[in-house]
């Protein structure tokens, strides 16, 4: 099972931080996405127990599909998804949220998965996920902080 985990600190409060990422529409806004890539979403409107996430993604011509459940909500400090359908043998994505000295907050990402089988499993390898993840995650971060750093809460 790979592990990843990464961290930021954001220029607000731990509780406009936490109600910011609780719209999928703005978590939406995190997923950097080249200009011929493709993205469709059907998101509720805020994250609930128990809500789903169905995410279609064209990368380089190729679809994908993904669905999250959220299996857990601990207001303001953690959101917990797991794939329940998607390429991935599994996937489980944890936001952690935490104040710090200065009075910001620092959001900490980790997500556990397994690669995907099949003919896909011999390029989306674990290596390759790591890799993909922690420029996909950093470019996420920078696009929250921009927005964070201009949104009004």
């Amino acid at each position: 099972m790979g592990v990843f985990e990464a961290s930021v600190v954001l220029p607000r409060s731990r509780r406009e931080v936490f109600e910011y990422l609780l719209r999928p529409a703005n978590l939406i806004k995190m997923i950097p996405l080249e200009p011929n890539d493709n993205l469709t979403v059907h998101v509720p409107e805020v994250i609930r127990l128990g809500g789903r996430l169905e995410l279609n993604v064209t990368v380089i011509g190729n679809h994908f599909q993904f669905m999250h459940e959220i299996t857990e909500v601990t207001v303001p400090e953690r959101i917990v998804l797991q794939q329940i359908k998607g390429p991935f043998k599994s996937w489980i994505q944890e936001q952690h949220f935490a104040d710090t000295a200065e009075g910001h907050t620092r959001m900490t990402s980790t997500i556990r998965f397994d690669p995907p089988g099949g003919i896909l499993g011999f390029v989306v390898t674990e290596k390759f996920v790591l890799s993909q993840l922690e420029k996909w995650i950093a470019d996420g971060y920078k696009l929250l902080q921009k927005d964070l750093s201009t949104a009004s809460c």
